[in-house]
């Protein structure tokens, strides 16, 4: 508790040091500033003038926007057409206060969080509109929440980016957390003819190949009406390495080596040490010597059984490549007319494309459901009741396999927003727009397990060097191909279909004007997504390794082993006693096996030397010859697709209807606007979910053969509910560069169409764990508090400081649920439709009668979530206080607490919430020379819940993150005095070469880490 103290105290102090030298920069920055007394005209010196463009036009815009906003609201702007600040937006919208970005394994921002609450609870409108992304986000994620993924759109064709983070009552409902509303590109953003141009190099240092970028926009006025048209393409090569684990396990321990009663009272236990020792187990054990309590505290001397029974140990400890190209191309077309000044009709497009063809190589020690024999382990801890990490030690009778998993990801979005704005009179404003937006996504990964042979001898050394990147080195020459072997290998086809639609028209009523105006509006949206897996996984496998069956029938009837066995002409009878009877009554097709497409005593020549080094599948040939596009195109409906996502369909279509009043007055003597407003949103949501069931008639049916495939079916449920969200905001002018403000409000965000599903997922190749769906689940609701005050310091500068409090209700809590495997069944879940690895997995655990299952099922709390934070923008030029001019420094730092309250609030917290996040950056522009250095920060928060691997207190915890990023440019026109001449700019990203990391339960268990190392760039940019 001292040492928490110490820390608190030294944190305050670092910002009370950080907001003294504040102060004191910008008292010196006004005391040079200050006039002398007033002289004769004509002795007045010339004075020099800094030529504010580029970046630190940028930053002006910003901030003349956030001086205008009655409420809490930042911008980022374009610095010119196709010449926005940043490369990505997300990392743009990251230097706003109060945001935070998520990053995939490559490095990129793919989506924001606003204020402590995760990116589901953030609404993006494009052009004002709803918009819906139908991609599963990034490697390994399902983005089955509400989340947008920000890395289809290039920022080349956007001008402006504002979050609003206290909504008011025009503002369209959903986001809890904060609005942020995209702007693309428009003629009238600069009458004329513009014409700008880019291109860029890329080199990811670790890929070591050269990728690349480009962008053309053109714009032309025509007096009353205008045309822009913009496209942006890229290619990037990428390649990340990483450290993964899928979680931490421990053994599970028989009576015999455990009699205590509480034995495996941490929960996990996903592997179990044999009862004796088998055969080929090596390091000299005695081949059917009892291992037994005894015999565990013999040969790990100094530690207890506690310690043997609870040290965790990684689930899949591997090493991992990714590796591959990501082509991305967008296009935008706009238009404008006015044919008055009072009247102006607009319309908007947008259509990006998104194509990942990407190799996903893992290097695994296959830890789950094995039966490996701890040796000579050592942990970090003497008291294990609550669990500890195991630090080193020898693991015999193990295995080890590498997984080649080809990805081929493509999504793309289709947009048009026609509106009109019209001002009827002086005093009377209408304003209208229709939108509508399509998304398509299509996930393709198929992958292929190969493994060492079980009672090989193979022992696995492992370290856990700290918390490090472990070490686990293997006895069995991992890269020599004759080292593995098809038995319990596998092969998956298993595909994902997702589509999003949005629709909706939106109006709105202005009377009065800038001194008083009264505003009401109607909003009607349409959003539906549906989510299709597909799964062909166990038919390719019988066809691949199964030893290929002249008829293959779906479960639950039985399939072959993957064991590459080939006998060709070979009766098949036995693999489908029933055959001819039941579901298959009438057939007459001959029983036979044809071999297996990749035998065993083929099976080496497929696996080759990788790029980096290590063995891959040689995916082409290996494609091609097991017919991997037949089973691809056939694959039928499945309930859950390997992102994890399970197939189902969310349809909302709200009404909302609002009234506002704004108005500028006095307070005191000091000049004041205002908005106060109600929004009322009634919302119709259906939920649908993919259930399969046993056919009723395989009750009477036990042989394999007989049996009829289970019945899928669409279930949806239905529910219509309504809420009013008030709001109210002033700002004051202290003075004309004071400026503090107000807000109350209450926002909400609709519940995790994935938790409403009625229906249940039960995909882990282990059996182990499922979740089931809640329909029931209502919206969260935030109830906001905003106070703020905001110095303008002159040109770009600035000095931002806001609280905010949210208090959210309705959170949800997970319920993590023990239960038989046998209760599955109410959801049509028993051992006959399990996949041959699943059924394999049930037996490991004392077969379908005796082993157990986690579920995990959403549900409202009745608690309250508070959370607090402090936010801090400081832009601060530095043309008063430094020799040369040019020079400035731009800063944000949020700091978030929070807490729950009431029940299900024990433990509970909003997860991948850091306490403090900051952005600081110095930049130089001026005679064309542009430099910008940018530190991002981001302090380790908690990134999933507790129950990991049914482990009762494990969560996970990501680290610190801090990334450093180097942005220049050189407009050679203005150096050289030519017009015409381009811009060439050079940028590093992650230049201190930083990785993400995150833990299991205890810091020094590793459970994955991502390097993607640094990106270099250099462009040329013309406008014409």
């Amino acid at each position: 508790m001292q040492v928490k103290q110490q820390k608190g105290r030294q944190a305050r102090r670092q910002v009370a040091f950080g907001l003294t030298v504040m102060a004191g920069l910008i008292a010196q920055s006004y005391a040079q500033d200050t006039a002398p007394a007033p002289a004769a005209q004509a002795d007045a010196a010339p004075m020099t003038v800094v030529q504010v463009n580029g970046y630190r036009n940028s930053l002006l815009s910003s901030a003349k926007d956030k001086k205008e906003a009655v409420g809490f609201q930042d911008s980022i702007n374009s610095e010119d057409f196709g010449k926005f600040p940043d490369k990505n937006i997300a990392e743009s919208l990251s230097r706003i206060p109060g945001v935070g970005v998520s990053r995939d394994i490559t490095g990129e921002g793919s989506t924001i969080q606003i204020r402590g609450l995760g990116s589901s609870f953030t609404k993006i409108l494009l052009n004002g509109a709803p918009i819906a992304v139908a991609s599963s986000g990034p490697i390994d994620g399902a983005n089955t929440n509400r989340e947008v993924d920000l890395d289809l759109l290039p920022t080349d064709l956007f001008t402006k980016l504002t979050v609003s983070k206290s909504p008011t009552a025009e503002m369209i409902e959903g986001g809890a957390a904060g609005v942020v509303n995209l702007r693309s590109a428009r003629p009238f953003d600069k009458e004329g003819r513009t014409i700008s141009a880019s291109v860029t190099a890329t080199n990811q240092q670790i890929a070591n190949k050269t990728g690349g970028r480009g962008s053309f926009l053109a714009s032309q006025t025509f007096g009353n009406w205008g045309i822009l048209g913009g496209v942006s393409l890229s290619r990037q090569q990428v390649h990340t390495t990483g450290w993964e684990t899928v979680g931490y396990t421990n053994a599970n321990l028989s009576a015999a080596q455990n009699p205590a009663a509480n034995r495996n009272n941490t929960g996990g236990g996903n592997f179990t040490i044999p009862a004796t020792v088998p055969a080929g187990a090596g390091n000299g054990l005695v081949t059917g010597e009892v291992i037994d309590q005894a015999w565990l505290l013999a040969h790990n001397p100094g530690l207890t059984i506690q310690q043997i029974d609870n040290a965790i140990v990684p689930r899949l400890g591997r090493t991992m490549d990714y590796f591959g190209t990501k082509d991305k191309g967008s296009a935008i077309f706009s238009a404008e007319y006015r044919p008055t000044e009072n009247l102006h009709f607009y319309l908007d497009t947008v259509y990006s494309k998104r194509d990942d063809k990407m190799t996903r190589m893992d290097y695994d020690w296959s830890v789950r459901n094995g039966a490996m024999i701890p040796l000579n382990m050592t942990v970090d801890k003497s008291d294990c009741s609550d669990g500890c990490t195991v630090t080193g030690g020898t693991f015999a009778n193990t295995q080890n396999f590498f997984e080649h998993g080809y990805r081929h990801d493509q999504v793309d979005m289709k947009g048009i927003n026609p509106g009109m704005e019209w001002k009827i009179t002086p005093t009377l404003k209408l304003d209208a727009q229709l939108n509508y937006t399509k998304s398509n996504f299509t996930h393709e990964a198929p992958t292929v397990y190969v493994i060492t042979p079980p009672n090989s001898g193979n022992t696995v050394t492992f370290n856990n060097n700290n918390g490090g990147i472990p070490s686990v080195v293997a006895t069995t020459d991992l890269n020599n191909p004759a080292s593995y072997v098809w038995n319990t290998g596998r092969v998956n086809v298993q595909n994902e279909f997702r589509t999003t639609e949005t629709k909706g028209f939106h109006s709105d009523l202005t009377w009065g004007d800038d001194k008083f105006n009264l505003k009401g509006g109607v909003a009607y949206d349409d959003i539906q997504r549906r989510i299709r897996a597909t799964d062909n996984s166990a038919a390719w496998q019988a066809a691949v390794c199964g030893n290929n069956p002249s008829v293959f029938l779906l479960g639950p009837n039985g399939a072959p082993p993957c064991n590459g066995a080939s006998t060709p002409g070979a009766s098949a009878a036995a693999l489908y006693p029933g055959y001819g009877t039941g579901y298959t009554a009438g057939a007459t097709t001959s029983l036979t096996y044809g071999g297996s497409l990749i035998p065993q005593s083929a099976l080496a020549s497929y696996i080759v030397p990788g790029p980096y080094g290590k063995p891959i599948i040689a995916w082409d040939r290996f494609a091609a010859d097991s017919k991997y596009q037949q089973y691809y195109d056939n694959a039928p409906a499945s309930g859950s697709s390997s992102t994890g996502a399970s197939s189902g369909f969310i349809g909302e279509k709200t009404t909302g209807l609002y009234f506002e009043a704004n108005g500028k007055t006095e307070l005191a003597g000091f000049p004041a606007r205002y908005n106060a407003g109600v929004r009322y949103v009634r919302t119709r949501q259906s939920v649908g979910s993919l259930n399969s069931i046993s056919d009723p008639r395989n009750a009477t049916l036990t042989l394999n053969g007989s049996k009829y495939p289970n019945i899928d079916q669409w279930v949806y449920l239905d529910t219509t509910y309504s809420n009013t969200l008030p709001s109210g905001t002033l700002a004051i002018n202290l003075r004309s560069d004071v400026i503090a403000r107000a807000a109350i409000s209450r926002s909400m965000t609709r519940a995790d169409p994935n938790a409403l599903r009625p229906g249940v997922n039960f995909s882990s190749v282990s059996a182990d764990v499922g979740s089931v769906g809640n329909p029931a689940l209502k919206p969260y609701l935030s109830d906001n508090i905003d106070i703020g005050i905001d110095w303008y310091t002159g040109r770009e500068g600035y000095v931002s400081l806001t609280g905010f409090q949210k208090t959210v209700d309705g959170f949800t809590i997970n319920e993590n649920i023990t239960q038989p495997f046998s209760s599955l069944a109410a959801y049509g879940i028993n051992y006959n439709t399990l996949t041959p690895n699943q059924q394999t997995a049930i037996n490991s655990r004392g077969g379908p009668d005796v082993a157990t299952v986690v579920l995990t099922r959403a549900r409202n709390a009745d608690g309250d979530l508070r959370i607090r934070g402090l936010e801090l923008g400081w832009v601060q030029p530095l043309d008063k206080i430094l020799p040369i001019r040019g020079f400035g420094i731009n800063e944000t730092a949020t700091f978030i607490t929070q807490r729950a309250s009431g029940e299900g609030s024990n433990g509970f917290v909003a997860l991948g919430v850091p306490k403090r996040t900051n952005n600081f950056s110095v930049y130089y522009e001026n005679h064309g020379y542009m430099a910008r250095l940018s530190h991002t920060f981001s302090k380790g928060s908690q990134a999933a819940g507790a129950n990991q691997n049914g482990i009762t207190n494990a969560a996970l915890f990501s680290d610190n993150y801090k990334q450093l990023d180097f942005s220049s440019s050189i407009d050679l026109g203005e150096v050289f005095d030519k017009d015409g001449w381009p811009t060439l700019s050079f940028d590093i990203v992650n230049l201190n070469n930083d990785s993400r990391r995150t833990y299991f339960q205890f810091s020094n268990a590793n459970f994955s880490q991502y390097s993607p190392g640094r990106t270099y760039s250099l462009g040329l940019r013309a406008k014409f």
